[in-house]
């Protein structure tokens, strides 16, 4: 009997076959597994079937939605396989009879090489946006490597893969014990991970509209690229007072405070701002530069000018610790007043110093 001229009857005391058929198989191995899915699928919706109920009629019916060059010799050497195993006294109704053919089609259609290249895949994934789609992704990757979802080195795989930030408040969890006899299971690290995710995104929320509301009342663009807290205004841009090799705009400008190379590897080692010599923070964030170069606030030698000026934050005369004697009432009249004359980048300096050190928007 030719193959290619095999036909089911798809009528008959139950009916016809529900549903769509699968596809057409032509040999195509990187449809293997899904024609053999849609197959399955099909057969199990048709379970009640007759045609359906004998694995016999399953490999016969599979075998006539397989066709082209690729695969006919191979279904003449079934179907003769097929009718052996019948003739040599196996019932037509014997499971064994679908399950080997299944696994001869796994062995003639399957990439030999899948194993190794969903290894490959695995250890490469990484999660980036959707949890549900990293452990989606991820599973399927363990069923094609074939190795299993609780192994030691599958759990330590997981590890590397998922965001660092996430896999610390797993380890962080009241329910996480390393020194447990029993270590966590895939779906342990899995149901904790999307807990964890929750409380993050949760949090974030709350975090976020604090945020938009600095950012409104700074007249901020919200969707400026500099509000990522884990990005830098400009990636890569360090000035000589920052550790990089820019020059500091107070070195070189005539307007500005100029000092030596000898002082300013001085300044950098104890890491004191260029402009007011106060250790902590850097030039371009330096408040008394930007109140003394303020126009609304009487300017400086360099920058004369008028307007109401900023309430005394310290005494400017000596060089003691900072002490603070201005109200909340002041700071914000005074930025209400003077919010024009901020430049935008100190407007997301001091957007960013206000938020906690901490906060950072949730990873998905």
């Amino acid at each position: 009997m030719a193959a290619s001229n095999i036909n089911i009857i798809t009528h008959n005391s139950n009916g016809a076959l529900k549903e769509n058929p699968p596809f057409i198989f032509d040999g195509n191995c990187q449809l293997s597994k899904k024609f053999l899915l849609a197959f399955q699928l099909w057969r199990m919706i048709n379970k009640n079937n007759e045609t359906m109920k004998w694995p016999y009629s399953c490999v016969i019916a599979a075998l006539s939605y397989m066709d082209g060059p690729k695969v006919d010799f191979w279904k003449e050497e079934q179907v003769t396989h097929l009718d052996d195993e019948v003739g040599s006294g196996t019932l037509k109704t014997n499971e064994t009879l679908w399950d080997n053919w299944m696994e001869a089609f796994l062995t003639a259609f399957t990439n030999t090489n899948r194993r190794a290249e969903a290894y490959k895949e695995l250890c490469n994934l990484k999660h980036r946006e959707s949890l549900n789609s990293f452990f989606a992704n991820f599973k399927c990757l363990v069923k094609d490597a074939n190795i299993k979802l609780d192994d030691h080195g599958t759990i330590e795989i997981l590890k590397n893969n998922l965001k660092g930030a996430l896999v610390q408040a797993i380890i962080r969890s009241p329910g996480f014990d390393p020194t447990t006899d029993n270590p966590w299971k895939f779906k342990d690290w899995e149901k904790e991970a999307r807990n964890q995710h929750i409380k993050w995104t949760t949090a974030e929320q709350y975090s976020s509209n604090r945020r938009k509301a600095m950012f409104q009342a700074f007249g901020i663009n919200p969707n400026h690229s500099s509000l990522d807290c884990r990005k830098p205004a400009r990636p890569g841009y360090r000035t000589t007072s920052q550790g990089g090799y820019h020059m500091d705009v107070d070195a070189t400008s005539g307007r500005g405070i100029q000092h030596s190379e000898a002082k300013k590897q001085e300044l950098m080692k104890n890491n004191q701002c260029f402009y007011c010599k106060t250790v902590g923070h850097r030039t371009r964030d330096c408040c008394k530069k930007t109140a003394d170069r303020c126009p609304s606030n009487g300017g400086c030698a360099d920058n004369p000018g008028k307007g109401r000026p900023f309430p005394p934050i310290y005494n400017r005369a000596s060089n003691d610790t900072p002490k603070f004697n201005i109200s909340a009432e002041d700071i914000s009249s005074f930025s209400k007043e003077n919010m024009d004359a901020i430049s935008k980048d100190n407007k997301l300096s001091i957007v960013n110093s206000l938020m906690p050190k901490d906060f950072c928007p949730a990873q998905n």
